[in-house]
């Protein structure tokens, strides 16, 4: 997703769009100059609001999906959702079908002074998301990012893609915002953003995302430009790092990435279809840095685990909006990766247990999973009494043997603790 994203409601702006095509006219060849390129053309720069940022953005999601192969339906309901989320938070974007940049002046308004920013900072700020923008129309006159994103092939690879356009632009806008003696304003963008605000064991996962982004993927870039130059950032936005492991090393970028064979992403496809009840549908896909840190933040675990994961691959099996099934196995560095990952689970699950057995309507164990020989294991149980005789069952089972660990979530599931055993048994003959 192509765009600088804010939280901030509606409200007046005494703004104009003639002062923006101004400010466009005044950046661009700042713009092109610190970024190494010249632009083939300037982009229309409109004055948006909520609905036409939902508009854009629904119609950009729906052709991604559609170009994907996505079943009709469910294409046209997931780029309404997406849409719905991401639109309200736009306070700048750039629209790759139609070549146009739309900023949502209300939008950063509200966003600088729930921050408690000045009102004179409005204007200095928007010349930076300006800079920003221009930034991704430049990356797609060189290299189509509608095409890019289509060319990744897996998650992760579009996780690394995004850091990579959005960490682009942001040193682009840091650069010109020295240049131009708008560090304030840069800073309050920065803030915003969250570009340096530190890594949490526990923070927010929009704002860990954010940081991701926006923060590591300009860091990326940086460090390519200094030891490259513009003309290394433009081969690297032409041939982008296909996991967000490079994006995080990206010293270590042009070393192929560890992935499980063919073969054995086949048998650990079956592994989580052996869970599944009948009619329900399977897909599966790498797990990358990305995907780890942002688990180990959502259950309060030691980042600096991931830097250990090798390889990682995830198998979700769904029958239905509240019943499915995830088997996802991660090969570490060593033996002691693997274990302190399933030790950092256990341990979340524990604190789970004591947090939720306050609650009448719920009820949670943590406890070992002893079916399957490892160095390691945890298990949790959490059982949600709703109205009536209705019960929502999460279950959650990790094994960590050697270099790699197991992990198995069960939602409604109708598979026993046999069935569970022998499905992490099978994950651990097909890797070891």
């Amino acid at each position: 997703m192509v765009g600088f994203l804010l939280a901030a409601a509606a409200g007046a702006s005494p703004v104009t769009e003639s002062e923006l095509v101004v400010m466009r006219d005044e950046l661009a060849p700042l713009v092109a100059e610190i970024a190494g390129a010249p632009f083939e053309s300037l982009p229309e720069i409109v004055l948006a609001d909520t609905r036409l940022l939902t508009r854009v953005v629904f119609e950009e999601q729906r052709h991604l999906l559609e170009r994907a192969g996505g079943d009709a339906s469910d294409v046209e309901r997931d780029a309404q959702d997406t849409a719905a989320a991401l639109a309200p938070a736009f306070a700048g974007k750039y629209g790759f079908l139609d070549h146009r940049l739309y900023i949502a002046v209300d939008g950063l308004e509200d966003a600088l002074a729930i921050q408690g920013f000045p009102e004179w900072l409005l204007r200095p700020a928007l010349r930076v998301i300006i800079a920003h923008e221009l930034v991704h129309a430049l990356q797609d006159q060189r290299v189509d990012l509608g095409h890019s994103v289509l060319a990744a092939d897996s998650g992760d690879a579009v996780m690394a893609f995004n850091c990579l356009v959005e960490g682009h632009a942001v040193w682009v806008h840091e650069e010109v915002a020295k240049q131009l003696g708008l560090d304030e304003a840069a800073a309050a963008i920065g803030e915003l953003l969250g570009t340096d605000a530190p890594f949490r064991r526990r923070m927010d996962p929009r704002e860990f995302q954010q940081r991701y982004v926006y923060g590591l993927g300009r860091d990326f870039v940086r460090w390519h430009a200094d030891h490259g130059g513009t003309e290394a950032v433009w081969a690297v936005l032409g041939s982008p790092p296909t996991t967000t492991a490079g994006i995080v090393s990206p010293w270590a970028e042009s070393e192929s990435p560890l992935h499980f064979t063919a073969r054995e992403r086949r048998a650990l496809l079956r592994s989580g279809e052996r869970l599944a009840g009948p009619g329900w549908s399977a897909q599966s896909e790498p797990i990358g840095d990305f995907d780890l840190r942002d688990q180990l933040v959502r259950v309060g675990a030691d980042l600096a685990l991931a830097d250990a994961l090798r390889a990682g691959f995830n198998t979700r099996v769904v029958g239905g909006a509240m019943a499915g099934v995830e088997v996802q196995v991660l090969r570490f560095d060593d033996a002691a990766g693997a274990r302190a990952f399933v030790q950092g689970m256990r341990r979340q699950a524990e604190d789970q247990a004591e947090l939720v057995g306050r609650d009448p309507f719920i009820s949670a164990t943590a406890t070992n999973f002893d079916r399957v020989r490892g160095d390691a294991s945890a298990r949790e149980a959490i059982t949600v009494s709703l109205f009536g005789d209705a019960v929502e069952h999460l279950g959650k089972v990790w094994v960590a043997r050697g270099t790699h660990a197991v992990q198995v979530v069960l939602v409604n599931s109708p598979a026993s603790d046999r069935q569970v055993a022998l499905s992490i048994e099978s994950a651990f003959r097909t890797v070891e």
